[in-house]
Order: C-alpha cells, then structure tokens, then sequence
C-alpha cells in the first residue's frame, strides 16, 4: 500500500500533539513542514513516532529566494544561512529531504547573462555532506529550475519535487514531469481551477492548493503521468484549509472543522493512492 503524506500548515487551531493525532486517524503516516526557527522539531518528531508515522521532508523557507541568485547581496547570506540551518535541521532529524524552491515570484525576467551559482553550490555541497537531499519544486520562475536540476544533474543529492497544482495554474513552457521524472524524489499534490485570467496572466491566487478531484485537474491523466516517474513510496499531499484567494468561492472548506476536513483529505489521499497503486503495478 503506497503511503500518504501531509505536508504541515500554519493554520491549524489545535496543538501539534492533536493535529498529528487527526492526521494518523485519517490514514496519513507521513509528514512535511515548512522549517522554521520556532519549529519544535523534538516535539513533532515524538509526536509522529507516538502515532507510527515519519517526517518525510522538511519545505525550507520561502522568503527572499530570488536573492540566492545574487550571493553578494547584502541580505542574501540570511537566506542561505536559513537552508543551511533546514538541512542542519534534517541531518539532526534524520529527514531524508528539503524542498527547496529555485526561485519565488511571478514578476520576473530571466538574466541573458550567466548566472551565478555560488550560493546554491554552497547549500548542495552542504546538503551532501549531511546526507540530505535537495529537491527543487516547479513553480513560477520555470528557468531557474531547469538550471539548477541541469548544474546539479550528475549529483546524487538533489532531485525534484512535483508540485500538480503549479504544474495546472501556472503556464509551464516545460513538461517537468517528463523531464525531471527520472529524479523525482517528492510531491506537492493539490488541485486548483488552473489560470482564470482571460488574458493568460498567471495570479498566485489561482494557487489554490485543494483536495485532489476539488478543482478541474484531470487526475487520470496526472496520475498517469507519474507512471512514468521514479516510482514513490509516499505520495505527499499539499493542501490548505483556506487558500490565500480572496473569493469567497474559493474558500471551500470554511464550514469544515479540521478533524472534518482531515478525514476529506484522507479520503481523497487514498483514492490517489489506489489510482497509483494500480499504475505502478501495471493494472490501470
């Protein structure tokens, strides 16, 4: 049975002890913060071997990411420091992976001249040393992945994470999954409505993060592109309680507890599960 996973919020109005507690009863065994200073890891972990389950991954720190690609920035050694103290985080943890976005913003104009990988030469190195490994997430900013996963190709620490909702509401040019699926090592599924602006403009709001079979991506032919990607232990699941839209028609779990809208997610996790178990076992 494949496993399923949960990637940790900051939106939950119970402690951590209980919420571990309501994702274990809804058939999720793995999970996946966001790092942080405040993180008590100590404290998640027991929480998650009390209930059989595991960390799957950490997600680095977003803030500040497009600074990683200018080493010499005055603030740009904060935000390396950061990853670094994730993957510290990991190695002490023994979290096999770091979700690492390459850039972060839609607004945007990739440089002509040659980019300066200094400081993610730096993160990777020390990723290797710690045994830990670098997943590089699609999302907007579609150039930077691609270089990064082509400088770091031959390394056998840095792989990608597949994110389905960025993959659906942001205009890739690139089929990542295809590309990539080789070294796929996580996953970030969700679901949204796609780009809804007439003019093809992408918004984050269109980032909805739902439930799988939620929003209108078709998850027979999702699913089915994974059959051609590295085989996954745990299929992650990144989803919300309430997006960041500010459409009330978006907010669509508003009258769900969390304990209601857990069992959803692991209602719809498992149909995922099945769908993917019966790829990889060839009878889909």
């Amino acid at each position: 049975m494949i496993g399923l996973g949960f990637s940790l919020q900051s939106q939950y109005s119970l402690p951590i002890a209980k919420v571990i507690a309501l994702l274990a009863a809804s058939g999720f065994s793995a999970v996946s913060p966001v790092w942080s200073p405040e993180l008590d890891l100590r404290h998640l972990a027991a929480c998650t071997h009390a209930h059989g389950m595991t960390i799957q991954s950490l997600h680095a720190p977003r803030k500040g990411i497009p600074l990683l690609w200018q080493p010499d920035a005055p603030l740009s050694s904060q935000v390396e420091d950061s990853i670094l103290r994730s993957i510290n985080a990991c190695g002490q943890f023994h979290i096999p992976i770091l979700v690492v976005h390459g850039w972060q913003g839609l607004n945007y104009a990739f440089p002509e001249t040659a980019l300066d990988f200094r400081a993610f030469d730096r993160i990777v190195s020390y990723a290797e040393q710690k045994g830990v490994s670098i997943a590089f997430e699609n999302l907007e900013g579609e150039e930077y992945l691609d270089a990064l996963l082509a400088r770091y190709r031959d390394c056998a620490y840095v792989g990608f994470c597949w994110d389905s909702g960025h993959d659906h509401c942001y205009p890739h040019k690139a089929d990542f999954l295809q590309r990539f699926g080789d070294r796929l090592i996580m996953t970030h599924l969700n679901d949204n409505r796609g780009l809804r602006d007439p003019s093809g403009i992408p918004s984050g709001k269109d980032d909805l993060h739902f439930l799988p079979f939620d929003g209108n991506i078709d998850w027979d032919l999702a699913i089915g592109r994974l059959k051609s990607a590295a085989k996954q232990e745990t299929l992650n699941f990144e989803i919300k309680l309430q997006s960041k839209s500010e459409n009330p028609e978006d907010w669509i779990y508003r009258q769900l507890s969390l304990e209601q809208f857990f069992q959803k997610a692991g209602q719809h996790a498992r149909r995922i599960g099945q769908m993917y178990g019966e790829i990889s076992t060839g009878g889909y």
